[in-house]
């Protein structure tokens, strides 16, 4: 009986397969965020809670992602 076109039924489904997913990990090896948004939120909260002054977001040309510099 297929089941799937009739009203109300309900189907048992197979659980999803779940896998690791190892961890991006930057070529330069620096702290890395996925958008200039995501690293002014960092920079915010380290000036906030940890002291941190003069911080700034660049765009890497080595990785493409953004990381944060004191320069």
């Amino acid at each position: 009986m297929n089941c799937k076109f009739m009203p109300g039924c309900l189907l048992k489904s197979k659980p999803f397969r779940t896998r690791k997913i190892d961890p991006i990990e930057s070529p330069c090896k620096k702290t890395i965020y996925n958008s200039l948004i995501d690293a002014k939120e960092s920079i915010v909260y380290l000036q906030e809670n940890k002291g941190a002054k003069d911080l700034s977001a660049y765009k890497c040309t080595i990785c493409g992602f953004w990381h944060l510099t004191s320069k």
